[in-house]
């Protein structure tokens, strides 16, 4: 099997959403929550600036990546994207071996000791 490099994705840093920037996302979309889709009253409801691919998750800080969204879409995707990228930090710990076991095998090499061919035991 070929070997195929690893892309590494790491957290995007985040610019200043200044309301210049902020009109440029809701004129993208023409005022549509960007993740149910439905048409946002910006007189009557709060709409957050959200990015579609999460920032932890190696998404891009620019305005192809950013629509408006309703207040309860957000918290239900925020917290779907902590959920993965928790998740995926576990599995980046585990795949660079950077994790030690919290229960050791007795006598392993990780152990303060020894077991002998004898049985007797002894400090490493």
């Amino acid at each position: 099997m070929p070997f195929t490099p690893v892309e590494d994705v790491d957290t995007t840093s985040r610019r200043r959403l200044t309301p210049h920037r902020r009109l440029q996302v809701w004129e993208k979309t023409g005022g549509l929550c960007a993740l149910c889709g439905r048409k946002i009253n910006g007189a009557c409801e709060r709409w957050i600036a959200e990015h579609i691919r999460a920032l932890e998750l190696g998404g891009a800080d620019d305005y192809g990546n950013m629509g408006p969204a309703h207040e309860a879409c957000v918290y239900a995707k925020t917290q779907d994207d902590h959920r993965r990228t928790a998740k995926a930090k576990r599995q980046k710990i585990q795949h660079i071996g950077a994790k030690t076991s919290r229960r050791p095998l007795p006598f392993g090499r990780t152990s303060p000791w020894k077991r002998k061919v004898s049985g007797q035991v002894v400090p490493r």
